[in-house]
């Protein structure tokens, strides 16, 4: 569903720029460096997922001498071809108001759902290079737009993993672990939690393996990455069940403070030749293979769901050559969505664009935080 209009207000550098006739395929945003260019693709981001993906501080998106940014889009819903309207405002003490359709929302997943939407920039290899939360909201963002039923199960777990740890903390700090009751309240949200994490592992593993077949094809279609072997660790020993783990680890739980054990601490386990990938790629490679797992999931999410991502590209040539570059580019434009790119020289990717893709260009130029379409 894409973006076919696009109005940002005080944001960063930006002050008043609307960007129309938006290109249903691809969008290159050139200029030099502190242009702005970034910062464009930050607004469009925060539209679509109330949150800026270089800065928590709000104070720092909305531009100085101003208390607040706004933000608004018209996106063409695929289904129905109907024009939906978003907006969203962020004042400086970081109240946050969303309209759908000129009507207030008050809940982020209503939001969120209409625009699907991904990041490739230069953190993306902290996918591969960091702790596993990373790849955990890799895999729930997935299964987030994948499955309806996934977002209820995951508050569940969440809920009941929440009700145990303040359990844990306060016999913890009460210095008496165990007595009849506190066991009695510990096996229920022992057993409560057992079950949602049983369910949220299914959700997982069935979106793992639904995944798996996009993510091989997007990686031989780079060629330039070994093939790698992925696979989903639980955050527990599989040869026990999970109630067994956490019953068996209830005593050193309550003297931690919290629950050692589960899908809170689950890994997507991405190896080349047996050893972690970070230890095996180079950082141009580590950024292909995670544009290759970003796409995958933009791939799977079409056959499955009808549903289209939109692609926030920033700075792609950066630590790429030019048969990487050609080649990532043809992945992206196969997938026959909406793209915003940005780049310092146009022509470093407009070029391979035109070479592997029949797709509409617009062209955008920022120059001191004004924007001219070209």
């Amino acid at each position: 569903m894409p973006i076919t209009l696009f109005n940002i207000t005080n944001f960063r550098n930006l002050s008043a720029v609307s960007l129309s006739a938006v290109s249903p395929g691809c969008n290159i945003i050139h200029g030099m460096n502190g242009s702005g260019k970034t910062s464009m693709l930050e607004a469009i981001h925060t539209l679509g997922l109330g949150r800026s993906f270089r800065s928590s501080a709000t104070r720092e998106l909305i531009r100085q001498q101003t208390d607040k940014f706004t933000l608004f889009a018209q996106v063409l819903r695929n289904k129905t071809h109907h024009n939906t309207t978003i907006g969203i405002e962020r004042t400086e003490l970081g109240a946050l108001r969303w309209r759908v359709d000129e009507k207030e929302v008050s809940a982020a997943a209503d939001v969120v759902s209409i625009l699907p939407m991904r990041i490739i920039n230069s953190h993306s290899h902290d996918l591969i290079e960091l702790g596993p939360n990373f790849r955990r909201k890799f895999l729930d963002w997935g299964l987030f737009y994948q499955f309806d039923d996934f977002l209820p199960c995951f508050k569940r777990f969440e809920m009941s993993l929440k009700q145990r740890n303040t359990l844990l903390r306060e016999k913890k700090f009460a210095k008496t672990c165990f007595d009849g009751l506190y066991e009695r309240e510990l096996d229920s949200w022992t057993e409560v939690l057992a079950k949602q994490a049983a369910e949220l592992t299914q959700f997982r593993r069935q979106y793992v393996k639904l995944l798996l077949p996009f993510l091989m094809n997007a990686i031989e279609m780079l060629s330039v990455i070994p093939q790698a072997q992925i696979k989903y660790d639980p955050g527990w020993d599989e040869d026990r069940s999970y109630a067994t783990i956490l019953a068996d680890n209830a005593r050193e739980d309550c003297q931690m403070g919290y629950t050692q054990y589960g899908p809170h601490r689950a890994d997507l386990e991405i190896l080349i030749n047996a050893v972690p990938a970070k230890h095996f790629l180079s950082r141009g490679q580590q950024k292909l293979l995670v544009c290759a797992m970003v796409l995958a999931q933009g791939a799977l999410l079409s056959a499955e769901r009808g549903n289209q991502v939109i692609y926030l590209v920033d700075d792609l040539p950066s630590e790429l050559d030019q048969i990487s570059r050609q080649k990532l580019i043809a992945l992206l434009m196969a997938q026959q969505t909406q793209v915003f790119m940005t780049a310092i020289e146009k022509e470093m990717v407009d070029s391979h664009i035109q070479q592997t893709s029949t797709l509409p260009i617009k062209m955008f130029h920022v120059k001191h935080g004004e924007i001219v379409a070209k």
